[in-house]
């Protein structure tokens, strides 16, 4: 496999600068979608990559659908975020407002959580849970900076599919070849 040069990577992606883009892929394994990320937050760790969101989408071999995001507060997370908040302006009032700031903080951290989904569509991640084959997984991104050729590169070690592409059409075919072609 032929690595692109910096310079075609860099060129295929300047047809919408500054705006998030979503990758879709899938692997023929449970596991390897888990895999994919963890070798694609490294190379976030290295500025290689700015993922938004990364959610994987894994179906066991009795069909269940097991989905794992990276973003979307959950209600129990953001409700605790919120009493603690609270909590910190009830002390600046003191007295019974302590108590009665962190139950509203609590409260309004909960509904923020229902109320506003971060990242990728919660809706298009279950159905792509119903398209996947017993056994297999998805990994899908949401990326907010180009792709470079170490990113290409890296996918280069996994067998997968491109399902899905924001990007120019050059990119997901950069993206197919790595993918079908593991080194």
């Amino acid at each position: 496999m032929s690595d692109p040069t910096a310079a075609d990577v860099t060129d295929l992606n300047a047809a919408q600068p500054g705006s998030d883009h979503i990758i879709g892929m899938s692997f023929d394994k449970a596991s390897r979608a888990d895999e994919v990320l963890l070798a694609l937050v490294h190379l976030q760790q290295e500025g290689e990559i700015a993922l938004s969101d990364a959610v994987v989408v894994a179906k066991d071999q009795n069909g269940k659908i097991h989905i794992r995001q990276t973003v979307d507060p959950t209600p129990g997370q953001s409700a605790l975020t919120g009493s603690i908040w609270g909590m910190l302006a009830g002390m600046l009032f003191g007295g019974p407002v302590f108590l009665a700031a962190a139950a509203v903080g609590a409260g309004g951290g909960a509904l923020m959580a229902k109320l506003i989904d971060l990242g990728l569509d919660d809706k298009w991640v279950k159905e792509v849970g119903k398209w996947l084959d017993p056994g297999t997984s998805a990994l899908l991104l949401l990326v907010a900076a180009d792709v470079r050729p170490s990113v290409v590169k890296e996918l280069g070690r996994y067998e997968g599919k491109v399902l899905y592409c924001t990007f120019p059409e050059a990119v997901r075919h950069e993206l197919e070849r790595a993918l079908s072609q593991p080194s």
